[in-house]
């Protein structure tokens, strides 16, 4: 089964808003077997609207659309999809009836503009909206299906997960069996992974991946297979002989964060982490603590940005920061032994450098990091050079600071 989501709505082609509710549709899709094969934006204009819907109604088997149901003159979703059906529109009671009452609970005058969003063309099965006002609705035509959701993230996931994913699993699961992994990786160049899984990158089956971010590459494993079991192996015999390849550099599976990774090492051996930052001023400090009972193992962070901070709140020698300067080795391994010795932990991190713009020298230029890790094993620190915006370098020096915990705990 191939499916294709349609995502309407002008502000998603103006740069004005992101468009994620395909994201969401389409891992939801594969996980029950449907691939997607299309995705389209399309403008609030009725003729494009028209010819996107035509198109996917010659591809594809199933089409999702998502927006253009709300009360408002530019929402004709409904409009277009009864005219390229041959479906006239009728004002459903017990649509209205559920849109009048949700205003009423909330107390909001009631506009009659409201009423457009009761329009359902005739013979299409409701989908009602358990978060919002505007109800979807599902048209089978001629061996397709059409389903129309608003664009409105919450509601659409909602009325997905309520009404649309049981159906689809029953009418098309079972078929083909489509199964992801994603394996999250640090310290290594994209061409360099590539090199490294190179003949498993060309294999037909499964399917295997690369997408560079911010915070290291993503290898995505795809894998379709006749029963879920088959799939599984796959799944798992791919993903053993990257690791084997990659070792160390893999550091967690789908959508799991490095901060978590490290949370639960420290949390396992029982322990404490100070950090001490400069150039991220806390950015490291803020991941490690967005994870439910970083208590157990974080102590304390310290934003450290001007040298009198660094020799105020962690000791470091003004000799030391006067002869290296503050983006220096022997600076980091300082506030990292600092912190450590200020917060009584068992580990002590810090990072300094130059995220730019400005700042930058031909010796040290924008994008020198140095992070450092003290512990009672002595004081470890490694110099990165980090290309991109200030952001950018920001979050890669994080990374690279959670993942020096990660390779120090795992040995």
């Amino acid at each position: 089964m191939r499916a294709e989501i349609i995502a309407t709505g002008s502000e998603l082609l103006s740069g004005s808003m992101l468009e994620t509710n395909s994201l969401f549709l389409a891992e939801e899709l594969m996980l029950i077997g449907i691939e997607t094969a299309f995705k389209t934006v399309v403008g609030d204009n009725e003729k494009d609207m028209e010819e996107s819907l035509r198109r996917a109604l010659d591809r594809v088997d199933i089409i999702i659309i998502t927006g253009g149901i709300g009360p408002t003159e530019d929402d004709m979703t409904r409009k277009v999809v009864s005219k390229i059906v041959k479906k006239r529109l009728a004002l459903n009671e017990d649509a209205l009836k559920t849109i009048r009452e949700r205003f009423a609970a909330r107390g909001r005058e009631y506009v009659n503009a409201n009423d457009r969003q009761a329009l359902i063309p005739v013979g299409s099965r409701l989908i009602h909206n358990s978060l919002g006002t505007a109800p979807g609705f599902l048209i089978d035509q001629e061996a397709r299906l059409i389903a129309v959701l608003p664009g409105v993230p919450r509601e659409m996931k909602a009325m997905f997960i309520e009404v649309l994913h049981p159906l689809l699993t029953e009418r098309f699961g079972g078929r083909i069996f489509i199964k992801r992994r994603i394996l999250r990786t640090c310290g290594m160049f994209e061409s360099a992974i590539n090199q490294a899984i190179e003949n498993i990158l060309k294999r037909e089956q499964p399917i295997v991946g690369l997408s560079a971010k911010e915070t290291g590459v993503d290898i995505r494993i795809t894998v379709r297979a006749m029963s879920d079991e088959q799939a599984q192996a796959l799944i798992e015999k791919t993903e053993a002989e990257i690791r084997a390849r990659l070792g160390d550099t893999v550091y967690g599976v789908d959508e799991l964060e490095l901060e978590e990774v490290v949370g639960a090492l420290l949390k396992q051996r029982r322990l404490k982490l100070s950090i001490a930052e400069s150039c991220t001023a806390g950015l490291v400090s803020r991941r490690i603590t967005n994870i439910a009972g970083s208590s157990q193992y974080f102590e304390r962070g310290a934003i450290v940005y001007s040298d009198l901070a660094k020799i105020e709140m962690l000791g470091v020698s003004r000799k030391l920061l006067e002869r290296h300067g503050a983006v220096s080795a022997e600076v980091a391994a300082a506030m990292a032994q600092g912190i450590r010795s200020a917060a009584q932990t068992d580990l002590g991190l810090s990072v300094t450098g130059i995220a730019g713009p400005d700042g930058g020298t031909e010796k040290k230029p924008v994008g020198l990091v140095y992070t450092a890790l003290a512990s009672s094993q002595g004081v470890k620190t490694d110099e990165h050079r980090f290309l991109g915006g200030r952001e950018q370098v920001r979050i890669r020096a994080s990374q690279m600071a959670l993942d020096m915990v990660r390779r120090h705990l795992i040995g």
